[in-house]
């Protein structure tokens, strides 16, 4: 393999790790209310996902591809109860991500990517719940 070879595999390597940023748009369904989330995506399985909430509540977490070794649970623990998302169980994806919020809550999301070895750059759907019942539809 000449020196040109191997610094064209290096490239497209780092292009493949690197991964990606973007943003989504999501709408509250009990209030119609927009929602930003902004990603990076690493291509490999795993990434960021940030949200804020009309009410100023920040949310943050990990996004991972359904299949890798963190997949995560549709249950959640917030001070000392069990919180059930029983939207997010309903709805089929293929990639989910877990956020904590700063003022308590929990965001547990699952995405339905377009690709999912290019990821969320992709585009698709998805959906997610607040532990305050809160739902919110995601489109990108």
């Amino acid at each position: 393999m000449t020196t040109w070879h191997k610094f064209v595999l290096a490239i497209l390597l780092l292009t493949v790790l690197v991964g990606c940023a973007g943003s989504m748009k999501g709408v509250v369904r009990q209030d119609a209310k927009r929602v930003e989330f902004s990603y990076t995506d690493s291509r490999v399985g795993a990434g960021s996902l940030q949200a804020l909430l009309p009410g100023g509540e920040r949310f943050e977490g990990k996004i991972v591809r359904i299949g890798s070794t963190d997949d995560q649970s549709d249950t959640a623990i917030s001070g000392n109860e069990s919180i059930d998302f029983e939207d997010v169980k309903l709805f089929d994806g293929n990639a989910e991500a877990t956020l904590s919020g700063s003022k308590g809550n929990i965001m547990k999301c699952r995405f339905n990517l377009a690709d999912s070895i290019i990821g969320l750059s992709s585009g698709g759907f998805g959906l997610c719940q607040v532990s305050d019942g809160r739902v919110i539809d995601i489109f990108f």
